[in-house]
């Protein structure tokens, strides 16, 4: 979402299966004013040949509008199984900056998970974990032109996998990179600078989040200026917590961990992605959502009496004195399932 309200939604179209591995698979890109009235129409981007499964999309806005799209375009039931990150860059208008680009290509993950950040400077960051163990970072201008090789944030030799790369970029070029570390299940980040060198050191498994190994599950950063940002995620102190923590000087300053939502988040626990997301304004607000789940175990063998529901959850905060701040009752949204 820009400043002035308008946004950008993107959507995988599934069609039925026409063999029997084919998958067809479409994406598309549709742009709204801040009423929520269409600016465009729904935009088919443009899939490599042979290519039919289309993974998870990623997209970002800057604040003029401009907008980045990247997603896995792969083969699936071939001998070949080849898989390619792609690219494409829309102007605040909605129009296409140019055509679809392959940015890496990659060996087959039908559930590739990525990081990627537009900052107000032309370029954007994007995270890729690798079979490998490793995550690499590389910066792109908004055409999709390389701005330098692709780095290590993180590389364990295959100890410790990483899952779920996020990445911030700011103005400035410094950026964060977080993830999720199967195994210990610690939410970890690393700081670089513009030149792609660490800030706070390097650490091949990266910088535990919180103080000690408290568990946890992805984090979501945001700068909120060219020298603090701050870090959202789940963590593991029953009960399990939304919890939030600002971090100044690049990263070398550590503010207190704030506990957002204190609630028994069912659905975001064992599950490294965690059921939450949260949205951060220029002006230091945010909104966070998350799933709350219930199930009651009837004292019977009968799986008939099994009742359980989801209901979505959320809260308004701020930042305040470097400490995210937020609602203590959490918004009932809806049942999402039951």
């Amino acid at each position: 979402m820009a400043p002035d309200g308008h946004f950008a939604v993107a959507w995988v179209d599934k069609l039925p299966p026409t063999g029997p591995y084919h998958y067809d698979f479409d994406l598309f890109i549709r742009f709204f004013d801040c009423d929520g009235n269409p600016l465009t129409d729904a935009y088919k981007v443009s899939k490599l040949a042979d290519t039919n499964w289309i993974s998870r999309p990623y997209i970002d806005m800057d604040t003029l509008g401009n907008t980045v799209l990247v997603w896995g375009d792969n083969l699936v039931g071939s001998n070949e199984d080849t898989g390619y990150t792609r690219f494409q860059s829309f102007g605040p208008d909605g129009t296409p900056m140019d055509s679809a680009k392959t940015l890496y290509e990659i060996g087959l993950v039908p559930h590739l998970r990525v990081g990627l950040s537009l900052a107000n400077n032309g370029t954007f960051a994007f995270a890729q974990s690798a079979w490998s163990g490793a995550i690499w970072v590389q910066r792109f201008d908004l055409e999709g032109v390389p701005q330098d090789s692709a780095f290590l944030a993180h590389d364990t030799g295959g100890d410790f996998y990483p899952e779920h790369p996020q990445v911030a970029l700011n103005d400035a070029g410094d950026l964060v990179v977080t993830w999720y570390e199967f195994g210990p299940s610690y939410p970890r980040f690393q700081v670089f600078d513009a030149e792609d060198e660490p800030i706070i050191g390097w650490e091949p498994r990266g910088h535990l989040v919180p103080d000690d190994s408290v568990g946890g599950t992805r984090v979501e950063p945001y700068w909120l200026d060219n020298d603090r940002f701050v870090l959202f995620w789940i963590d593991k102190v029953w009960p399990w917590n939304v919890a939030g923590r600002v971090f100044a000087d690049r990263g070398l300053t550590r503010h207190p961990i704030r506990r957002l939502v204190h609630d028994t988040l069912a659905l975001t626990w064992p599950d490294p992605e965690g059921q939450f997301a949260v949205a951060l304004s220029s002006d230091e607000r945010f909104a966070e959502t998350h799933t709350r789940s219930y199930v009651d175990r009837p004292d019977t063998s009968d799986p008939s009496k099994l009742r359980w529901w989801d209901h979505g959850g959320g809260i308004l905060g701020y930042i305040q004195d470097n400490e995210p701040m937020g609602v203590r009752r959490p918004h009932r949204l809806g049942v999402l399932a039951s």
